[in-house]
């Protein structure tokens, strides 16, 4: 899935290189006239490409760093502690949708509500990676919905997990 930083800053030098494509072309038309319009438009157009390509490699380097900075001061802060705390509760919730304790007690429209919740949080940016993929192999056990004794020991797996990265993370 692609993230939504990358993906604005591709479509705006996109409409960046398209702006100066049709105001080159604008220029050489009140210049000299149709061909001086087409000779200018794709002057501009391959000038505000080469300048794009700087911008994009510049920038994703110091978006990374920034993700990167932001991804430290949240260990720090113990923010993924708590991302991590909350993708477990809301995983145990997701399981108990699916094989709740007494048959035909949760609806379908709650469960499904419960799905959609533990899938947004698990896969969260600020997750830690361990904690992600041992709550992806969760999600997996519980989708199939066939084993509970199998998704009680994905959910011990991922508890350990999460106990693990936050005595790690001292």
């Amino acid at each position: 899935m692609l993230s939504g930083l990358p993906v604005r800053v591709h479509v705006v030098s996109a409409l960046i290189v398209a702006v100066w494509v049709a105001g080159g072309g604008c220029i050489g038309l009140l210049w000299g006239g149709l061909g001086w319009a087409l000779a200018t438009a794709v002057a501009s157009g391959l000038a505000a490409c080469a300048g794009m390509t700087l911008f994009i490699r510049r920038t994703a380097t110091s978006v990374r760093a920034e993700q990167e900075r932001h991804r430290r001061e949240a260990d720090d802060q113990g923010t993924a502690e708590g991302h991590a705390d909350a993708v477990l509760v809301a995983l145990t919730l997701y399981s108990a949708s699916v094989f709740p304790i007494v048959p035909r007690s949760v609806s379908a429209e709650e469960q499904q509500a419960r799905r959609t919740i533990a899938y947004r949080m698990s896969a969260y940016d600020g997750l830690p990676r361990e904690v992600r993929l041992s709550a992806a192999e969760m999600l997996e056990t519980v989708d199939d919905g066939s084993d509970a004794e199998a998704a009680r020991a994905a959910l011990r797996a991922l508890s350990v997990m999460v106990y693990h990265h936050r005595l790690s993370s001292r």
